[in-house]
This record gives C-alpha cells, sequence and structure tokens, in this order.
C-alpha cells in the first residue's frame, strides 16, 4: 500500500537512551500547550517535520503572506539527565478517521524507535464535561503496573475505571507502543474543554518537570496560551467556513443544519 505520509528529516541526530514526550492538540489544548511551553524554554531544536493526508485538508497562511501544510514537528534535546525527542504540531487527524489515528500513531512509533526511545509521555487534557476545575488535577493512565507503580508518589491520579478511554495519540502511542516492549505514562489535565486552559497545562508540566528532573519557568505559559489561541481560532473559523458551503447530497437538503 503507498505510504500516505512524509517525514521530513531536517538534520541528523544521535541520542542516547532518549525519553519521547507528545503534545499533540486535544481536549483544551493542555498537551500542545505543556509541549510546546517545554520546547520553547528547554531551547529544543526541530529536526524533522511529519506530513499526511489524514490531516485535515486545508493550508495555513503565515506572517509573511505565504502558506504551508499542517504538520507535526520533531524536536530534540540533550542538555539534561537525559536526551528527550519531543513532538508537537498543528493537528490531528479528524475524530472520526480511526484508520487515519492508527496509521500516524504507526508512522510516529516507528521513528522514534530508531532512535532507542524505549520509554514515553504522553500529554493531553482530561475533559470535566464543561465545568471549570479551580485546581484542575493530574490523572494519569500506563502501559503496566510497574509503571503505575513508579510514579504513584508524583502526585498523579491513576484512573481505575475500567472501560474507559483515552482518544487519540495519547492513549494510541502508549497502548502501541507497549507492544514493542516500550514503557509509558499519559498525564491528563482536568479541563472543561471549551477553553485553552494553560491552568490545566501547568498542572501537567509540573508533574512532568518533577519526573524528568528539569527545571522550568512557567511564567510565559499564560501568554502562550492566548497566542494559541488566537492562532486556533483561524484554524477554526476556516474548518467552518469548509463545512457550512459543503453541497449537501441530493434529497438532503432539509438537514442542512443537522452537524
Amino acid at each position: 500500500m503507498k505510504e500516505t505520509y512524509i517525514i521530513e528529516e531536517i538534520k541528523d541526530i544521535k541520542l542516547e537512551n532518549p525519553i519521547f514526550v507528545e503534545g499533540l492538540p486535544g481536549i483544551g489544548l493542555v498537551g500542545k500547550l505543556a509541549a510546546d511551553h517545554l520546547i520553547q524554554e528547554l531551547k529544543a531544536v526541530k529536526f524533522a517535520e511529519l506530513y499526511s493526508p489524514r490531516f485535515p485538508h486545508q493550508a495555513l497562511v503565515e506572517k509573511d503572506s505565504t502558506m504551508r501544510l499542517m504538520k507535526n514537528e520533531f524536536y530534540y534535546y540533550t542538555g539534561g539527565k537525559r536526551d528527550i525527542l519531543f513532538l508537537s504540531g498543528d493537528t490531528q487527524p479528524p475524530p472520526t478517521d480511526a484508520y487515519g489515528h492508527y496509521e500516524i500513531s504507526t508512522t510516529i512509533l516507528d521513528f522514534v524507535e530508531k532512535f532507542g526511545v524505549k520509554e514515553m509521555f504522553t500529554l493531553g487534557g482530561y475533559s470535566t464535561g464543561g465545568y471549570p476545575v479551580k485546581e484542575p488535577k493530574v490523572l494519569g493512565a500506563a502501559s503496566d503496573v510497574e509503571t503505575v507503580e513508579k510514579y504513584k508518589d508524583k502526585n498523579i491520579v491513576f484512573r481505575e475505571d475500567p472501560g474507559s478511554a483515552i482518544v487519540g495519540a495519547s492513549g494510541l502511542l502508549i497502548a502501541m507502543g507497549k507492544l514493542r516492549n516500550m514503557n509509558g505514562l499519559c498525564l491528563l489535565g482536568e479541563s472543561p474543554g471549551y477553553i485553552i486552559d494553560a491552568k490545566a497545562s501547568k498542572a501537567v508540566l509540573q508533574v512532568l518537570v518533577d519526573i524528568l528532573e528539569l527545571e522550568i519557568n512557567m511564567e510565559e505559559l499564560d501568554k502562550r496560551a492566548e497566542e494559541t489561541e488566537k492562532a486556533l481560532s483561524k484554524i477554526q473559523e476556516m474548518q467552518k467556513n469548509m463545512t457550512e458551503y459543503q453541497p449537501l447530497p441530493p434529497g438532503n437538503e432539509e438537514t442542512g443544519y443537522i452537524r
């Protein structure tokens, strides 16, 4: 089958026993905000970009009036006790594209595996159903019992509700990585979900930097949340316009307002 993705490597790198940290857009943009803040504060270096037709079919306009495709980006950092690979980006496949989610997650795992990744952390939001939270908890789920035991004293509320689901990359990467003998921990910050939630991102970051033994300034996180919200609103407006002007199939004219 023809590959439906492209990974463009900007530079060759060599890492020693790296940790992988994923923070793609999701509920409240909690994971993306957290990963982007770490990337910028640590001055991590971008070394690869992932493109796929599984991403929404639109191009983003830059400040200089040029356009680019939506993408995910890989960064690396080598200044701490452990080398770290980061993944952030513009988007994930649409929620209804199950095949796309599996394909992209497989692509990501194939790529990071060649650098020797054996441990990963995925970051995201946990929806409270719209209810605001004054002090967001950080919920956790892991690839194995040993990982739960390893981090149970890190201010994480480990989920004990069998049958619940973690949708998208944050869940799939951990579960699929387990099949490759990778250990993983998913950290989810409580969020109402309808706002760009810097507070939940801070909660997740505080747990992660404690685990990774990093020192990070959190002051710029609120500012970056505002910038992210502006960019996201433009993307959402584009997607809304595409939906509104999409022709309806013959015979469905009366269902135009049902989404």
